[in-house]
């Protein structure tokens, strides 16, 4: 008995794979639309998995030694164990229609609720997909298993990742995200509860307002200021805040759709030290908009994320949406304007629990 998988396009290229190798004796046991693992297959298309499998012929003689008496019984118990695994399959087919009804319901329900929340539509068809594929046929299926079992694959998709503790650290991102605020809570913290000594530069000199916000958060904590103009400058301040534990940069936000401002604004990046460059995205983004964003912004090389604003949605798709766009994980998320506090360290109970509407 030979057994052998396949992944394919589709099931005209597969049945031709079959043909070709094992021939048209051959029998198609499984088959399934599944995701590649590894990088590549994150991004690449669902290929078709498709199981199919074939008897040896045997020569019709009679056994001439005892290994061919042992031979033929293998041959007999591999083939019976191959007509339980179809049974089992074409079961699936004669499954109660009241408890494929209900089925179709707890996952219509959970659909509904991640549609809600504004997740992604293809994350949710992939939800949707391996839960089907995990369950089939399951008499039990109830409500909250199912929300179990979404909560359990809800986890693997989002990321979390302790802070780096760099020296420098960077916020970027578009306008209105509270960038500003988040660097000041952070830099309180810094500062007041962990004994740091910070140092905060901006090169935001486009809203006048901006420096004027961190230079009164500047003087409260008594933390140093230096406003840059220009790359070159940006250079002068890193070495004259060479002495802090924490030097902490704000940027000017920037227009999503405007390129040019953005590849600017990338330009005072170039030469930075080892630094965490947090893209600092609010939860009332909506999901097409974050798409722009996450593609956009990659000249500026952000490597971790911060949600901002939680406070103000009761929609927390963007959580898992900005994860799953970029790769990167959550380091922080904010509920509030007060600083120091309203900001937390991102964590996968919370975040799940705030999509799924579940109380912690």
């Amino acid at each position: 008995m030979k057994i052998r998988r396949y992944y394919v396009q589709d099931m005209k290229e597969g049945m031709l794979r079959i043909r070709e190798e094992l021939g048209p004796e051959a029998v198609i046991i499984q088959s399934r639309k599944v995701r590649l693992k590894g990088l590549k297959g994150l991004f690449a298309p669902r290929k078709m998995e498709i199981t199919a499998a074939v008897e040896n012929p045997l020569r019709a003689r009679e056994p001439e030694h005892p290994h061919d008496l042992n031979f033929q019984k293998q041959i007999q118990e591999e083939l019976g164990e191959l007509k339980m695994m179809v049974n089992r399959l074409a079961t699936r087919d004669f499954i109660p229609a009241e408890i494929r009804d209900r089925e179709r319901g707890e996952l219509k329900k959970w659909r509904l609720r991640l549609q809600q929340q504004e997740v992604l539509e293809e994350l949710i068809e992939e939800f949707m997909e391996e839960i089907q594929e995990s369950l089939f046929g399951e008499i039990q299926l109830t409500e909250e298993i199912t929300g179990l079992i979404l909560r359990k694959k809800m986890r693997k998709r989002l990321k979390t990742a302790p802070e780096k503790g760099a020296q420098v650290q960077v916020f970027v991102g578009p306008t209105g995200v509270g960038k500003t605020t988040t660097l000041a809570k952070l830099a309180a913290r810094y500062a007041l509860y962990q004994g740091e000594r910070v140092g905060i530069i901006t090169i935001d000199h486009y809203r006048i307002g901006a420096v004027e916000q961190l230079r009164t958060y500047a003087d409260i904590t008594g933390l140093p200021l230096e406003v840059v103009m220009t790359p070159r400058e940006l250079q002068h301040a890193l070495k004259k805040l060479s002495g802090c534990q924490r030097i902490l940069i704000d940027t000017a936000g920037r227009s999503t759709l405007n390129l040019a401002h953005i590849q600017e604004l990338s330009n005072y990046l170039h030469n930075l030290p080892p630094a965490e460059i947090f893209m600092v995205m609010s939860a009332t983004t909506k999901s097409q908009d974050l798409k722009l964003i996450s593609q956009n912004f990659r000249c500026m090389n952000y490597n971790r994320l911060i949600f901002t604003k939680l406070d103000e949605t009761n929609t927390y798709g963007v959580l898992l949406n900005g994860i799953y766009l970029t790769g990167l994980p959550a380091i922080y998320i904010t509920t509030g304007q007060n600083v120091p506090d309203d900001i937390c360290l991102a964590d996968l109970d919370k975040m799940s629990s705030l999509i799924l509407g579940e109380e912690e």
